[in-house]
């Protein structure tokens, strides 16, 4: 079932475009963006659209995720702004190479264009699951078949230090074929060491593991394979393990209330998902992708470790990608604030000349008489009538 067929894969070769010719034909009213036509949209969100494009060259289709870069420099996000929180995801993506991760094929970014584009992989299938909280759950080999995906993508994603942060049904996409595909890097962290020791929690509160719902630090890759045990108790259930609207109270339920498995579940498959929520960090560091990929449910049908080839070499992600991800936060400041003193000097030229306009007429019409009398100020007291410099 090509369970584990992974690859040493190769580095992703993103494009980098700095034009972009956006159109709209008169016409037909069809948009284009450089050599893409806009087909439909795919989903909106509160920073942005993603729609659906065509290559009017070759008519392959791709997914377009669009967003206002001034919106996202004033949106925060923790203790940056989300256009940097942009940024980061594009320079992880950017490095990323693997056939359960989606891939991205360009980035379109034009210094004096407010619109960012990124040219992804069009995902037929689209969520692994709907969105929401009570939704009818997969049948046990299909759930068995995305967990293996999850576990595969997942595992190359902590082998090059990259915590995903955000797993959840919603960010997995599925292919026309089958093939699960981690999506979604908008809170991944990349670490600079092995070390996985984080301090602040991110993403969906419902897959946070228990760690992460109180003060100090936790271990993140603990914490996304807690999310992928969540994701996969979904997979059966239909339903995260932990309901509560009240996020506080969401928190103390994680990390104390007792979680319900469905009576029908196969046993290895309960015992999988016993030993991936532990509440216990300790106890789950023993876990690892190793056991997780040689435990009795996920090799049934054919799966086993060895199946899962070489990682190959690391990659990283330094300052210098971040800076070069994106026209940098400082260069839109720049050209904003490049653009606000333009505008005031302009408006003030205008001022001046309108200003001096009436002088001369008020000098035609005073013709004779004396400005400089006792009771008129001089011409270069505070009352005045010369403008002053701006």
């Amino acid at each position: 079932d090509g369970i584990g067929e992974n690859q040493a894969f190769p580095m992703s070769q993103a494009i980098e475009t700095t034009e972009i010719d956006k159109r709209k034909d008169e016409e037909t009213g069809v948009k284009t963006v450089n050599q893409f036509e806009i087909v439909k949209p795919l989903g909106k969100g509160a920073f942005g659209k993603v729609k659906l494009c065509k290559d009017t060259r070759d008519g392959k289709l791709y997914a377009l995720k669009i967003m206002d870069k001034n919106v996202l420099k004033k949106k925060r996000q923790g203790m940056s702004n989300m256009l940097q929180s942009v940024q980061k995801e594009i320079a992880i993506m950017k490095k990323l190479n693997h056939k359960n991760i989606v891939i991205m094929y360009e980035v379109l970014d034009c210094p004096s264009n407010p619109k960012l584009y990124i040219r992804l992989e069009y995902v037929e299938g689209g969520q692994s699951m709907p969105t929401g909280n009570d939704v009818p759950p997969l049948d046990v080999e299909t759930a068995r078949r995305h967990f293996h995906d999850l576990i595969a993508g997942m595992e190359y994603l902590h082998f090059n230090n990259v915590l995903h942060r955000d797993i959840k049904p919603e960010n997995l996409l599925v292919t026309k074929d089958g093939l699960l595909k981690v999506a979604d890097f908008g809170v991944s962290q990349v670490l600079d060491t092995d070390d996985d020791l984080i301090s602040k929690s991110a993403g969906t509160p419902a897959f946070m593991a228990p760690e992460c719902c109180r003060p100090g630090q936790f271990h993140g890759k603990l914490a996304d394979l807690w999310a992928c045990a969540c994701t996969l108790y979904m997979f059966v259930h239909g339903s995260v393990p932990f309901v509560n609207p009240n996020v506080f109270e969401l928190y103390e339920d994680i990390q104390h209330k007792e979680i319900a498995y469905a009576p029908h579940l196969p046993a290895d498959l309960l015992d999988l998902l016993r030993l991936m929520l532990n509440r216990d960090p300790e106890e789950r560091l023993k876990v690892d992708f190793s056991r997780i990929k040689s435990h009795p449910w996920f090799v049934h049908g054919g799966g086993a470790a060895a199946d899962f080839a070489s990682l190959g070499a690391k990659v990283s992600v330094s300052d210098g990608d971040l800076e070069q991800a994106i026209t940098s936060s400082r260069e839109i400041v720049l050209m904003v604030k490049i653009s606000a003193i333009m505008k005031r000097r302009l408006a003030s030229a205008r001022e001046q000349i309108e200003k001096r306009n009436s002088m001369k007429q008020l000098s035609s019409n005073l013709e004779g008489v004396d400005l400089k009398g006792p009771s008129s100020p001089s011409a270069s007291s505070p009352g005045g009538a010369t403008p002053s410099t701006p």
